[in-house]
């Protein structure tokens, strides 16, 4: 399976997004942006997790996965978690049959509730700033920002929304809007 989306705060333009891991200070290439859990949840009510990887997102917005044979001929609900954006599930469940590519940044209705940020025309992303992960962009996630900024945070943190290794008020201004427009989750 391919799944290509985007990072609000790590967009850098022209379908690209930054090298975190190698901003903040990991040996790692500068074609690879940051980790990124995916998970197969099943279609009906409450959604069970079925399966779940962490695998290694590409600046060009792609990650790849060799999907568990239990999961072929079966429908499922992609789920997309990263350590500070929301909690984003595709619009339908999808059917694994063969090499399946699954595009979130063409259109934000591929995401459930056209729960995504335009960045350019016709190109849009999973929104940053939920470092808490408790589903909504809010004043807990501005706390914790705030806490790190104050501290001259450098490195790997959750809110360093930009991806550039240093948590500032660059990373505020990502928040901000996202905090005021009540930006959540939203699932089935």
């Amino acid at each position: 399976m391919e799944v290509k989306l985007f990072s609000q705060g790590f967009y850098l333009g022209a379908s690209q997004m930054a090298p975190v891991l190698n901003n903040q200070g990991f040996p790692n290439p500068t074609t690879e942006s940051d980790s990124e859990t995916l998970e197969l949840h099943q279609t009906t009510p409450p959604y069970a997790l079925a399966f779940s990887v962490n695998k290694i997102w590409q600046t060009n917005g792609t990650i790849l996965w060799k999907l568990p044979p239990a999961s072929y001929n079966s429908g499922y609900y992609l789920v997309v978690r990263h350590r500070n954006m929301l909690e984003t599930w595709s619009q339908n469940p999808i059917t694994l049959t063969g090499f399946i590519q699954y595009n979130f940044s063409n259109a934000a209705s591929n995401a459930f509730g056209s729960n995504q940020l335009e960045m350019e025309p016709g190109i849009y992303a999973l929104y940053s700033g939920d470092v808490n992960q408790d589903g909504v962009v809010d004043g807990l996630d501005f706390n914790d920002w705030e806490t790190d900024n104050n501290n001259f945070a450098a490195g790997f943190f959750s809110s360093d929304f930009n991806g550039d290794g240093i948590v500032d008020g660059l990373d505020f201004l990502i928040w901000e809007p996202n905090n005021n427009n009540f930006i959540g989750t939203v699932t089935p």
